[in-house]
């Protein structure tokens, strides 16, 4: 799947009690998006009895499957799937390095986990730091990311996912940035309108 990067909105009671419990941290960035459960698929007839003795398993969602009382709804959030490095890059012209709030992407802010989550970096956005991370967003536009979009540059840093080189992609490639960072500004002008923070990822 390779690696995706995304911020979750989260309010000064959720950090501190993030901080206080890093291990709810994978529950939180999953959103409360309830998956429905699968269920063994096995023809009918002679073909089904033959199916019992190969080793191959085929499933489908149960579409009997309810979801449970104590799923809340989807928490507010931005995945911004592979396009995390190109933007990063976008806003740095660097593959990791950056000043704050340019580098919000892929450093800065306050760690907060471990490895052991599963996850690349874990980083609390407060509710300060979202300002300023608006405020940076705000003063970019898409013509200036254009400008300063450049795919040798970014093949030669090794910008994830490494498909820049290719000449005859590069303005799907660039659409697709641009399209995630107009996601990125609308979710981060939203949560900081709402006072909240967010929590950033890279998994």
């Amino acid at each position: 799947m390779g690696m995706t990067g995304g911020l979750v909105r989260a309010s000064a009671g959720d950090i501190q009690r993030l901080r206080e419990q890093p291990s709810d941290l994978p529950d939180f960035l999953g959103c409360n998006v309830w998956a429905p459960p699968l269920r063994a698929v096995r023809p009918k007839g002679v073909l089904g009895w033959l199916w019992r003795f190969s080793p191959i398993t085929v499933e489908e969602v149960d579409p009997a499957a309810v979801p449970p009382a104590r799923v809340k709804p989807v928490r507010p959030h931005v995945d911004l799937e592979k396009a995390w490095h190109g933007l990063h890059f976008l806003f740095t012209g660097t593959a990791w390095e950056g000043d704050e709030p340019a580098c919000y992407l892929t450093r800065g802010g306050e760690d907060i986990g471990d490895e052991d989550l599963g996850y690349s970096s874990i980083r609390v956005l407060d509710p300060e730091r979202l300002r300023a991370f608006r405020g940076f967003l705000d003063g970019l536009s898409p013509e200036e990311l254009r400008r300063r979009f450049e795919p040798r540059r970014m093949t030669e840093l090794e910008i994830y996912p490494e498909v820049w080189d290719d000449e005859s992609e590069a303005k799907t490639e660039l659409d697709y940035l641009l399209a995630s960072f107009e996601a990125l500004r609308q979710f981060v002008a939203e949560t900081a309108d709402a006072g909240d923070g967010a929590i950033a990822f890279l998994t």
